[in-house]
This record gives structure tokens, sequence and C-alpha cells, in this order.
């Protein structure tokens, strides 16, 4: 249970990992056409993707030991939820940004499902007396 839920999160790291490295590198002009593209806006989507990939490195940190990390499993959860949101208040504010963003946001509104797996592996752990 444990090996398989450690599996999943290294799977779906790499979501973020990507999507996170393309956007760091290559700015807002990765969805959008470079005149489109303001200075400020670049800047922030720059700034966004760097903490994309933050949560990549935070998410292989707690893998080895994930049935130590509730809390921190828990919050990375939240996050991740709180971004599948804004991209449905993006999509009701401006419109679908198309089936790959669908998905993508389906996936992160999801993610909170995981905690109950986890919670199942935390209390596999031995106690300690």
């Amino acid at each position: 249970m444990k090996r398989t839920l450690q599996v999943v999160l290294a799977f779906l790291s790499l979501l973020p990992l990507i999507f996170g490295g393309l956007s760091f590198i290559y700015g807002a002009a990765l969805f959008a056409p470079a005149s489109g593209v303001t200075p400020k806006l670049d800047s922030q989507y720059r700034f966004v993707a760097a903490w994309e990939l933050c949560l990549t490195f935070i998410v292989w940190w707690i893998i080895p030991q994930i049935e130590h990390q509730t809390v921190l499993f828990r919050l990375i959860c939240l996050v991740v939820c709180l971004g599948g949101l804004g991209r449905v208040i993006a999509w009701l504010a401006v419109g679908s940004a198309g089936p790959g963003f669908l998905a993508v946001t389906v996936l992160e509104l999801s993610i909170p499902l995981l905690i109950p797996w986890q919670a199942q592996v935390a209390k596999q752990v031995p106690s300690e007396a």
C-alpha cells in the first residue's frame, strides 16, 4: 500500500516538473502568442512556475517517508486543489482553456482523494512505545 502510493505520487509529480520547468524556461509565451505577453504577465507566470517546480521537489522530499508526512501531505493536496479551483474560476470568468486543461483541472480537484490513502498508510506504522 505504501509503495503504491509512493509510485503514484512520483508519477503525478512529473506533471508539475515538466510543465513547471517548461513554463519557467519559456514563460507565458509557452501558451500565448509572444505578441500578447506583457512583461508583467511573463514575470508573474515564471514566478508561479518556480513555485510549481518547488512543489515537485517538496513532494519528492516526502515520498520516502510518506507515512510520517501527514500534515505536509495534506497541505500539498490543499494547494493543488486550490490551484484546480483557480482554473475553474478562470474557466467561468474567461472561458475554457481546452480539453487538456480540463483534464488537469479534474486531476487537481481530485487530489484530496489521496488523503484517506495516505492516512491508511500512516496507520500501518508501528507505534513507538
